[in-house]
C-alpha cells in the first residue's frame, strides 16, 4: 500500500464514519458505528510507524492545474506519532463518553474534528493544511449553534476563536504561496517546493507574525486563552477536548513556520518564549482558584501549552525534545483526568467542587484514577511527564535560567491545584446524602482509564523510542534557527 493511499484512508475513515453515524437509525447504533470507525482509524495510524523509512513517510498525488495546490501527504519522525495520539483520544472519548450526551450529532462532530485534525498533521501542502485547519472548527460551530439561545456566551466566544484562529493562517498561507510563485515555485503551496525556492528575508517577519498569531490563538496563549476554559466548561466535551489537546499549533510551528521562515523565527522566538512563560504562570494561577473541575482542566491545559511554547522557543535540543514529549504526556494524562470528571458529572450532575465531596466511598475507582492521572499530569516519577519536564527544564535552564525557575514554580502550583481538587471532590464530608448512592464506574470507563495510566507509565519507564524517533526532526529544527 502506497503512503498516499494509506494516509488518505487515515484521514477519510473517520469522516466517512461520521456520515454513517448521522444516518444511523438510533443513537445506540450510531455509537457502535462510531467506535468501530475509530478503532479502524487507530489501526491505520499505527501503520506509518512500521512502514516509515529514512525518517519520512511521504506520498504525492495530482496537482490542481489552476490553483497550484497538490495532494501531498507525509509524516516525519515528529508528526508520525501525532495521528496515533489523535486516533487514540478519539477512541477513548467514544468508548468512555457519556451516552446521554453523545447522540448522533455529537458522535459525528467528534469524528469529523478528528478527521480534519489528522489531515492537518499529514498535510505537506499549505492549501490542504489551511482547509483542514478551518475544517477542525466547523463541527464544533454546528453543535454550539444548537445551544445559541441557552448559551450566547459560548457561541460568541467560539465565533471569536473561529475567526481569530482562521484569518491569520489564511492570510499567512496566501502570502507564502504568492511569494513562492514569484520566486518560480512550480507548486507554490507545496511545503517542500517552498523550502527549495526560499522566501525573501524582508517578508519573513510579517509572515511569522501572522502564523505566530494563529499558533498563539490555537494554543490558548495569553491573551487569547479565554476560549479554552469556556469551551471545556460549557461546550460539547468531546469536541472541546480534541480541539484543546491536539497539538496542531506546535505542528504549524515546526512544520511550516521554522522551516520556511528561519530568519523570521530567529527574530520572533523570544516573543513566543515570553508569551509561553506568561501563559504557563497565568494558567497555573487561574486553575488554582477555580471551583468548576471542567474550567480547572481548561486552565491546566493552557498552562501546559505555555510550557511547551517556552520549550520550543528556547530552541536547543533538550528543550525542544522535552516540549515535544510533553505534548504526548500531557495529552494522555489530562485526557484521562477529563474523562474522570466527565464520569463524576454524569453521576452527580455537578462538576463544582463546592457541591461535591466524600465521593471516595461511592466511587473508589474514580478516586484512584483521578489521583494517578493527577500525579502523571504534574511530572511524578515513573510517568512520561517526569521525563519530558526534566528535559524541558534542563533545556530552558541553559538558555533562560530565570524563566526555568518561574516555570518550576508554575508546575508546583499546578500540583497544588490537582491535589486540592482531589481532596475537595473525593475526601471530606459529602454535602449531599444522595452521593452515597452514586453508581461506580462502568467497565468501559475503567478499561479506558487503566489503558491511559498504563500508557503513561510504560512510556515514562521506556521513553527512548519516542526520543530517538524525533531526534532527526529536533536536530533539523534547532539547526535552522542556529545554523
Amino acid at each position: 500500500m502506497s503512503a498516499l493511499v494509506l494516509l488518505s484512508a487515515l484521514i477519510l475513515v473517520p469522516w466517512v464514519t461520521a456520515l454513517l453515524v448521522r444516518r444511523a437509525p438510533s443513537d445506540e447504533r450510531g455509537s457502535e458505528i462510531a467506535i468501530a470507525g475509530a478503532a479502524v482509524t487507530l489501526l491505520l495510524a499505527v501503520a506509518p510507524l512500521a512502514l516509515m523509512h529514512g525518517g519520512s513517510f511521504d506520498g504525492v498525488g495530482p496537482t490542481l492545474p489552476l490553483v497550484g495546490a497538490r495532494l501531498h501527504l507525509g509524516l516525519d519522525g515528529y508528526s508520525v506519532v501525532m495521528p496515533l495520539l489523535v486516533a487514540g483520544m478519539q477512541l477513548c472519548l467514544l468508548i468512555a463518553g457519556r451516552r446521554a450526551v453523545l447522540d448522533r450529532p455529537n458522535l459525528a462532530a467528534v469524528l469529523s474534528t478528528a478527521s480534519a485534525t489528522i489531515a492537518i498533521l499529514c498535510a505537506r501542502d499549505l492549501a490542504l493544511f489551511g482547509v483542514a485547519w478551518v475544517a477542525t472548527l466547523i463541527p464544533g460551530e454546528r453543535l454550539i449553534a444548537r445551544k445559541e439561545v441557552n448559551d450566547p456566551l459560548l457561541r460568541r466566544t467560539y465565533r471569536l476563536f473561529l475567526l481569530g484562529g482562521t484569518l491569520p493562517i489564511v492570510a499567512g498561507i496566501a502570502g507564502i504561496a504568492w511569494l513562492a510563485a514569484q520566486r518560480g515555485a512550480v507548486a507554490p503551496f507545496d511545503i517542500d517546493e517552498i523550502h527549495r525556492v526560499g522566501l525573501p528575508a524582508a517578508s519573513q517577519p510579517v509572515l511569522f507574525a501572522l502564523l505566530g498569531l494563529a499558533v498563539l490563538i490555537r494554543r490558548a496563549a495569553v491573551p487569547f486563552h479565554g476560549w479554552l476554559p469556556v469551551l471545556l466548561e460549557r461546550g460539547p466535551f468531546g469536541v472541546a477536548l480534541l480541539l484543546g489537546q491536539a497539538q496542531v499549533g506546535i505542528h504549524l510551528l515546526l512544520t511550516v513556520v521554522v522551516p520556511l521562515l528561519p530568519e523570521g523565527s530567529a527574530a520572533g522566538m523570544p516573543i513566543i518564549a515570553g508569551v509561553g512563560l506568561l501563559s504557563t504562570v497565568h494558567g497555573a494561577v487561574l486553575a488554582l482558584v477555580q471551583t468548576d473541575l471542567r474550567r480547572m482542566i481548561g486552565y491546566l491545559m493552557s498552562s501546559q501549552k505555555g510550557v511547551m511554547l517556552l520549550g520550543i522557543a528556547s530552541m536547543n535540543i533538550q528543550s525542544v525534545s522535552g516540549a515535544l514529549l510533553q505534548g504526548v504526556a500531557s495529552t494522555i494524562s489530562l485526557t484521562g483526568l477529563a474523562i474522570v470528571i466527565w464520569a463524576i458529572e454524569a453521576r452527580t450532575g455537578a462538576a463544582d467542587t463546592r457541591k461535591l465531596g466524600g465521593l471516595v466511598a461511592s466511587m473508589p475507582r474514580a478516586a484512584a484514577f483521578f489521583f494517578l492521572l493527577a500525579c502523571a499530569s504534574i511530572g511524578f516519577p515513573g510517568a512520561l511527564t517526569f521525563v519530558s519536564e526534566d528535559l524541558l527544564i534542563h533545556g530552558v535552564l541553559h538558555v533562560h535560567p530565570v524563566l526555568a525557575v518561574i516555570m518550576l514554580v508554575a508546575t508546583a502550583i499546578n500540583g497544588i491545584t490537582v491535589f486540592r481538587a482531589f481532596q475537595r471532590t473525593f475526601l471530606g464530608p459529602a454535602p449531599r446524602a444522595r452521593y452515597a448512592a452514586v453508581e461506580s464506574m462502568l467497565l468501559r470507563e475503567r478499561v479506558v482509564l487503566l489503558s491511559l495510566v498504563a500508557l503513561t507509565v510504560v512510556l515514562g519507564v521506556a521513553p527512548t523510542r519516542l526520543l530517538v524517533l524525533r531526534e532527526g526532526v529536533v536536530d533539523r529544527v534547532v539547526e535552522q534557527i542556529h545554523p
